[in-house]
């Protein structure tokens, strides 16, 4: 049975997409992992940009939490104070873990500035979701 995995966050333009991207490259494919916003906005570009430089693809994804509310998760992981509120008043069976992360939707600068905090935030990511997923999830071989 494939473990199911919830990444929520309040706009799901950031965060939500590039730990979706992680989790999926660094765990089993008997796992499946979705990522849903409260209020989703479209994928920010930096986002985009820093994870391909990774060669990971980040689904454009525009889920609503409402829309998946009904399917049960092994794990749900959030980003925002409300989604994890949400998260734990909704949820029975999931096991909720909350990473408290500056949101990079409003980061502002320059192209250079911005890109570097993308980058600082993906890294920050990147070994939350390796060791996440070498711990709770069948890790890819």
């Amino acid at each position: 049975m494939a473990l199911k995995i919830l990444v929520l966050s309040t706009t799901n333009s950031t965060l939500g997409p590039m730990a979706q991207g992680f989790l999926d490259y660094y765990s089993s494919k008997k796992t499946q992992v979705i990522s849903a916003g409260l209020e989703p906005l479209p994928t920010h570009q930096m986002a985009v940009k820093v994870m391909d430089s990774l060669g990971i693809p980040i689904e454009k994804s525009r889920m609503k939490f409402e829309d998946i509310e009904e399917i049960t998760f092994d794990f749900i992981i959030t980003f925002s104070k409300k989604a994890n509120e949400i998260a734990t008043s909704k949820t029975k069976k999931a096991q909720i873990f909350h990473l408290d992360m500056d949101n990079l939707d409003k980061t502002s600068g320059t192209d250079k500035e911005i890109k570097k905090a993308f980058k600082s935030s993906r890294k920050e990511l990147q070994d939350y979701c390796i060791e996440f997923a070498e711990k709770y999830l069948q890790k890819k071989k």
